[in-house]
């Protein structure tokens, strides 16, 4: 992931934590390939929507900048256009190739 992203995610990472929910989220996720079944039962096996969404989150700091982009449009598909708005300025830069 670009750092520029990375930053971006890491510098807003309370305001994310505090107030999606990751189900919705990890649905895109999921569709477009970026998550696996597997990491969405460990997000859902934690205790709280806080504890989910920083496991969500922690997940995708270690993806690539397809997984940056992949959580920024499902945030805003799912109406978190507040939050898609402070992650827009760390979108990353992708090519076709």
């Amino acid at each position: 992931m670009d750092a520029k992203a990375r930053n971006c995610l890491l510098q807003h990472r309370e305001a994310l934590e505090r107030d999606i929910k990751t189900s919705y989220i990890m649905d895109h996720m999921i569709s477009n390939g970026v998550l696996t079944l597997s990491e969405e039962e460990k997000v859902k096996n934690e205790p709280t929507q806080c504890q989910r969404a920083a496991l969500l989150i922690k997940m995708i700091l270690k993806k690539d900048n397809y997984a940056y982009i992949s959580f920024y449009n499902a945030l805003l598909h799912e109406g978190y256009k507040d939050l898609a708005a402070l992650l827009h300025g760390g979108l990353p830069v992708v090519s076709s190739s």
